[in-house]
């Protein structure tokens, strides 16, 4: 198999895109891949010219090829940024919709952010600016599927149990965030912190990204569980 087919299918390159040119750099541990639209009905391999209005160009960071590096480069006709293909990012941003994604996993996971830095061999300052887009509703994880049912809110099961801190899938967290909720709070962390996820919310309409928030909330929640039973004992309450 050749390696251009092998990169076509490794990273999830469709027809409708023609991989131009492609090397690695030992010196930097690094792949370089370079992308473009094909010029009329060339299919994956085609060797013909690409199309002259092929004028913006964007470079991100995609998720690793073993232990290497790798950084997708894209030559693309003006408005014609693809929004669903894992190994292409958004305008302006540093990674790839596959690698936010997989920053989104560790975030969710409660992983800080100098551990993603060191696992994914990424600066510290474009993790910095995916998270601040993030937060802020201007960045999407719109290259992934919708979320699963399962990753979604749902309903409390009649008969659960309201001691504890409640799963991720309860949606009193929701509801607590968006501000349909209130209760009284006595440790001021957690009220700087729930002021600061109810700002982000307001702008989030992600649902994935939003899910971020809930987790990072319902993991405030479980790491100060023993001082937390005045605010549990309403969450309980309100859930009922």
């Amino acid at each position: 198999m050749k390696t251009t087919e092998l990169l076509h299918i490794g990273l999830e390159i469709d027809e409708r895109w023609q991989i131009v040119d492609a090397s690695y750099d030992a010196a930097r541990r690094q792949f370089d891949v370079s992308i473009t639209e094909p010029s009329g009905k060339g299919g994956w391999f085609s060797r013909g010219k690409t199309s002259s209005a092929a004028t913006e160009k964007h470079v991100w960071r995609h998720v690793n090829i073993g232990s290497r590096r790798c950084f997708v480069h894209l030559a693309v006709s003006p408005g014609q940024l693809p929004t669903d293909c894992p190994w292409s990012g958004e305008k302006g941003m540093p990674f790839t919709h596959a690698l936010s994604r997989q920053i989104a996993a560790l975030l969710m996971h409660g992983v800080n952010l100098q551990a993603i830095c060191s696992v994914l061999d990424i600066s510290l300052t474009d993790l910095w600016k995916l998270k601040y887009n993030l937060d802020s509703g201007k960045t999407r994880l719109a290259a992934a599927p919708p979320p699963s049912a399962s990753a979604e809110p749902t309903a409390r099961p009649a008969g659960a149990p309201n001691d504890g801190v409640p799963d991720t899938t309860d949606p009193i967290w929701e509801r607590l965030l968006d501000g349909s909720v209130n209760i009284d709070i006595r440790f001021l962390s957690l009220k700087l912190l729930l002021t600061k996820l109810r700002e982000q919310m307001r702008v989030i309409d992600d649902n994935e990204v939003r899910m971020l928030k809930i987790y990072e909330i319902q993991r405030y929640f479980e790491r100060n569980e023993p001082r937390l039973k005045h605010e549990l004992t309403q969450l309980a309450s309100v859930g009922n």
